[in-house]
């Protein structure tokens, strides 16, 4: 026969749960100092705060597990259980308790309704999050309790992002974790975010602001070195040289369907869903362009870049720049697909092309008043400007000694 518990007069203390022994059924101790709460003890010495209310819907009594007693990341200390009981007495007096059982309770169920929810109906691309929360945030904290979950817990989690050398992800690791939490929040599912106080310099994310462009003398290495790389598959030649003379932004490109290319009017038309912007834009084509998209007609019925498996990935691209410099084909400073954005704007400056034309062939915002009340597009000075672009880049890759330079930008 179980022994009889007799819990102190003045409310459970941690010693006296600590010194609870297992039975040979498990049994309920009452904390006498919080109305409704009890430690339950398990047969193999498991403890856990419970505490058992009644449902106006059935008219039965049903019990709440409140948490596992203990003082790590997902237990919770007898402070903790009392608050978690305080909460969980107020959500039944408003008849939301018995919602909580549609709430997810641990961080991994989050995440499954945070991509659903917030994540699938909003972004173009939440492949890019779902990775995140597969390979960063479930792999540290999936099976992790809500409502025991610390702020410890989530830096730890991006501190294993740092430890391994992986500074920028580190950044987006921290990001998604403050929105994950600000939506659980948000819904009610906790009461107050862990990842509140989360600041990128405090973990070691700590991100220098790139400023590389390539100088006229640069563009011709780097463009000699994608054209002769042996192992670089035609699309992802001319995506980096188109990326190179368009300046678009490579989700934009790589997601370049044939049925938005017009070769006859010498245009590029990119919904938009495809831009940043999330507003459609209409790209000039020069010369030099269209001919590096005719050379991959006939690989793809869809994509115009084409990769194995569908479209070419950014990490694509991004490795293939990398491997001209691990190889040595590539001895300048290191750059990647994106410096060829500044690169552009660097040089259509130069090139005495208008800051607002430049500003506009990266397809960025001219600001709020611009956006609302001038719907031009300046496409004519756009191509323009993207034809003297082209010119000049040509003259650096085959210098020709009967033409004068536009001008000297280097």
């Amino acid at each position: 026969m179980a022994e009889k518990i007799i819990a102190p007069p003045k409310g459970l203390t941690d010693a006296f749960i600590k010194n609870l022994k297992p039975q040979d059924k498990r049994y309920d101790v009452a904390d006498k100092s919080c109305h409704g709460l009890r430690v339950r003890v398990g047969t193999t010495g498991k403890k856990s705060f419970v505490w058992f209310y009644n449902d106006p819907e059935t008219n039965k009594l049903k019990m709440l597990t409140l948490g596992r007693y203990g003082d790590g990341d997902s237990q919770l200390t007898l402070s903790a259980a009392r608050k978690a009981l305080e909460t969980a007495k107020k959500k039944h007096d408003a008849g939301e308790l018995n919602a909580t059982t549609n709430v997810p309770k641990t961080v991994e169920e989050l995440c499954a309704v945070f991509y659903q929810d917030r994540i699938l109906p909003h972004l173009r691309r939440p492949e890019a999050v779902k990775q995140v929360i597969d390979h960063d945030i479930n792999t540290v904290l999936g099976r992790k309790p809500l409502a025991t979950l610390s702020t410890v817990a989530v830096v730890n989690c991006v501190q294993v992002v740092v430890k391994r050398g992986a500074i920028a992800h580190a950044g987006k690791v921290t990001s998604i974790l403050k929105q994950l939490f600000k939506f659980a929040e948000g819904r009610g599912y906790i009461d107050r975010s862990p990842a509140y106080a989360l600041d990128k310099k405090d973990l070691g994310v700590v991100l220098n602001k790139r400023d590389r462009w390539l100088k006229t003398e640069e563009l011709k290495p780097v463009w000699d070195a994608i054209s002769e790389a042996p192992k670089m598959s035609l699309p992802v030649k001319n995506a980096l040289k188109t990326l190179m003379l368009t300046g678009v932004r490579t989700g934009e490109l790589l997601q370049a369907e044939w049925c938005n290319i017009d070769l006859e009017r010498r245009e590029w038309f990119i919904p938009k869903e495809h831009t940043k912007t999330f507003s459609e834009w209409v790209v000039p084509l020069t010369d030099e362009i269209c001919q590096l998209i005719e050379e991959l007609q006939g690989i793809d019925p869809v994509y115009v870049f084409p990769g194995k498996n569908g479209q070419i990935t950014d990490k694509v691209l991004g490795r293939a720049m990398r491997r001209l410099f691990e190889c040595q084909a590539l001895t300048i400073d290191r750059a990647t697909p994106h410096d060829f954005r500044r690169t552009i704007r660097t040089h259509l400056e130069k090139l005495n092309v208008q800051p607002h034309i430049a500003e506009k062939c990266l397809n960025h915002s001219l600001g709020a008043i611009n956006a609302v009340y001038n719907q031009n597009s300046y496409l004519d000075e756009r191509r323009e400007a993207l034809e003297r672009w082209s010119r000049f880049v040509m003259l650096q890759v085959n210098p020709q000694t009967n033409v004068v330079p536009i001008r000297n930008v280097g």
